[in-house]
């Protein structure tokens, strides 16, 4: 039993010395196991991905900053130079980018050894940023600078004008080797910005086999004829002429393709199909001169389904029958009757445009009194954006319009719809008046003194439109009509802009030309007019006296030659 106690002793005495040794090894141990994994979420000290220091950075942080370095690089330009010639290409525009995640891989994680542990602490990083290449696409772009090269390779094409094809030859000549600019971009950006591009004698992208091709399975095909479209039993057709405005020729991955101007197409459809097809017509609020108003129902129509159209059309062209299908969905007008309650009793702006009278100006009149008729109750509502062109037309015999003076190519000459343009003049400067914002408007080639010099609008279908919107922040509806000898347009609504304006003296006067003899029955004889520039500006102010708008339009007027009609 003394024995038994002994050895007991001695044991105890050995625990405590183990005690003694293995518990500031403990803590030396859970230090260093926590030191590691508090540096394992972190970038070593002294480490950078291209030129950026993220050391002692968490994953997402230094992530961070290496993408927001890599931005700024993408928006310098390189440049190449090239036979004495500077280009620039944009990287991010050119198919460069930067992978700022992979830049940071591996560049944290949770390790016990001490080499690993001393490195975050002491070592020293330095990486490049991984860049990533889109080869194709940037060999496409440095291809593009070089084409300003004198005597660089042309691509031919193929235009469709007035229904007939026209084509272009691609010449060689002289480009950058952009697959070897390429290669070198790839391997040495972001550290170099600056390259020498090499210079020799290439071939354009697209060949004149190419274009041959082209011209024999489409561009000959498509304008060989009328274009047939229906509408259930109902036809119509597109002459060639009609089909060449909306058609155009580009170069995909060096083959010529059609594209189709898919607003054009959905008006000129339009047009053909008014007989047949009835676009829904929003309800009118008509306000008398003596501020009566009366509402006139909207009514339900048809619209013509446009999805895929443009490829429609091309499939037509060289098909046998030649024929456009369309389809149409009933379709509900934008607003109700109950919806014109909420438009505002204010006078915003009113314009008056005298007119010349007589029956040499009958048919001028006459569509000028079609025009303002259509727009008049128009009610648009806040933020939208109001087309004349849209309201006005289609400008047909079945619309209401008479053939008259129009203005083309400087000389007055007859045509659908002449006239129509005092109706624009009329709006634009109501809408002028109202503080209201202008999207679109384009001036006469030559002044006409009926209208305000600087401050007047044509009108082209389908090219030439007068567009504003309602920035009012509530409906507004046009009243317009004829009174007396004016075209006169009133907007009402609730006012919320005050307009002050100047015009110009007319400067930088040019004399018109020689004298124009013409002959014909269409002729229609012109008083010469001076050319001239006109500044017109327009400040706007809200109610509380801020200014909105502040504008200044200068106006150039080309001289106008007399014509005599022999």
């Amino acid at each position: 039993m003394g024995d038994d106690t002994q050895d007991a002793a001695k044991k105890s005495h050995r625990g405590r010395h183990i005690a003694y040794v293995a518990g500031p090894l403990v803590v030396i141990a859970a230090a260093y196991v926590g030191v590691a994994a508090w540096q394992s979420g972190r970038v070593a000290t002294d480490t950078s991905v291209g030129g950026v220091q993220i050391g002692g950075m968490s994953r997402s942080a230094a992530e961070h900053k290496v993408a927001a370095a890599a931005t700024s690089k993408l928006a310098t330009p390189i440049t190449i130079v090239a036979s004495g010639k500077t280009m620039k290409v944009q990287p991010d525009d050119s198919g460069i980018s930067v992978d700022a995640a992979r830049a940071v891989d591996h560049l944290t994680g949770f390790s016990l050894d001490p080499a690993t542990l001393w490195r975050h602490f002491s070592g020293h990083t330095a990486r490049s940023m991984p860049v990533v290449v889109d080869t194709p696409k940037l060999q496409a772009a440095i291809a593009a600078a070089g084409s300003s090269l004198n005597g660089a390779p042309v691509n031919g094409t193929v235009k469709f004008i007035e229904g007939k094809v026209v084509r272009t030859d691609s010449t060689p000549g002289k480009g950058i080797d952009a697959a070897t600019v390429a290669g070198q971009i790839a391997a040495q950006w972001p550290a170099r910005t600056s390259y020498d591009g090499i210079v020799g004698e290439q071939q354009p992208e697209v060949t004149n086999d190419e274009i041959t091709d082209y011209i024999t399975s489409f561009a000959d095909p498509a304008m060989s004829g009328p274009v047939t479209v229906t509408v259930g039993d109902h036809t119509a057709s597109l002459a060639p002429d009609q089909v060449s405005d909306m058609l155009s020729t580009v170069v995909v991955g060096g083959k010529l393709q059609p594209k189709v101007d898919q607003s054009l197409l959905s008006t000129t459809l339009a047009d053909a199909t008014a007989g047949f097809v009835t676009a829904p017509v929003n309800p009118k609020l008509i306000v008398a001169t003596d501020g009566t108003r009366t509402t006139q129902p909207g009514k339900a129509g048809t619209v013509i389904q446009t999805a895929n159209l443009g490829q429609q059309l091309i499939t037509a062209l060289t098909s046998s029958d030649r024929t456009l299908a369309l389809t149409t969905t009933q379709s509900q007008p934008t607003m109700t009757t109950s919806d014109l309650s909420s438009v505002g009793t204010q006078l915003m702006s009113q314009f008056v445009s005298e007119f010349p009278t007589g029956s040499y100006n009958a048919a001028r009149t006459s569509n000028i009194r079609v025009g303002l008729g259509k727009i008049n109750g128009t009610v648009v509502e806040p933020g939208q954006t109001f087309s004349l062109l849209a309201a006005l037309r289609p400008f047909t015999a079945g619309n209401g319009y008479v053939d008259a003076p129009t203005l083309q190519d400087g000389i007055d000459v007859p045509g659908m719809g002449g006239g129509i343009s005092q109706v624009s003049t009329t709006l634009y400067n109501a809408t002028f008046f109202a503080g209201l914002k202008e999207v679109a408007h384009t001036p006469h080639a030559y002044w006409i003194p009926r209208y305000p010099m600087g401050r007047e609008a044509t009108l082209w279908d389908p090219t030439i439109d007068n567009k504003f919107t309602n920035d009012s922040g509530h409906p507004l509806v046009i009243q317009a009509g004829i009174e007396g000898h004016a075209a006169v347009i009133r907007l009402y609504g609730t006012k919320a802009f005050t307009v002050t304006s100047t015009t110009s003296a007319p400067f930088d006067i040019v004399a018109p030309g020689a004298t124009k003899h013409l002959s014909g029955a269409a002729c229609i004889p012109q008083p010469p007019q001076n050319g001239f520039h006109v500044t017109v500006t327009r400040v706007v102010k809200n109610l509380s006296g801020q200014i909105v708008k502040d504008e200044s339009l200068t106006t150039v007027y080309v001289p106008a030659v007399r014509v005599i009609c022999n």
